[in-house]
């Protein structure tokens, strides 16, 4: 049995989603970004990153992941959400890829440089 390493999870994240609200005096809709995940221990992984031309303009994107401990919160997560780390915001770029028990550790695959909320 595999067991996970405390140690490796040396990383802070937060996770958030965008969630729309309606005044209700006035009806006008916004949108802003809740916190689902705080504090939340976890891996950073970095991948290639690249860069292209789109509109005239160069643009960069930096791609890793990210790996947290498996909860109910962590596996509902949508590529519609979001992770704050080191100042940086990163777009999660899938829906979360569970490991091979489905219980033990979500990835997060992710970048920036694009949309970055």
């Amino acid at each position: 049995m595999k067991h996970i390493q405390a140690g490796k999870y040396r990383h802070v994240i937060t996770v958030q989603r965008k969630a729309e609200t309606v005044d209700p005096a006035t009806g006008y809709r916004t949108w802003e970004w809740s916190d689902l995940l705080v504090n939340e221990p976890a891996r950073w992984q970095p991948g290639p990153g690249r860069e292209y031309l789109a509109g005239e303009a160069l643009r960069s994107e930096v791609q890793g992941r990210f790996e947290v401990r498996w909860s109910p919160v962590s596996e509902a997560l949508t590529a519609s959400d979001r992770i704050l780390w080191d100042g940086r915001v990163y777009d999660l770029k899938s829906d979360p890829l569970l490991d091979e028990t489905a219980r033990r550790e979500v990835t997060l695959m992710v970048g920036t440089g694009v949309n970055d909320g």
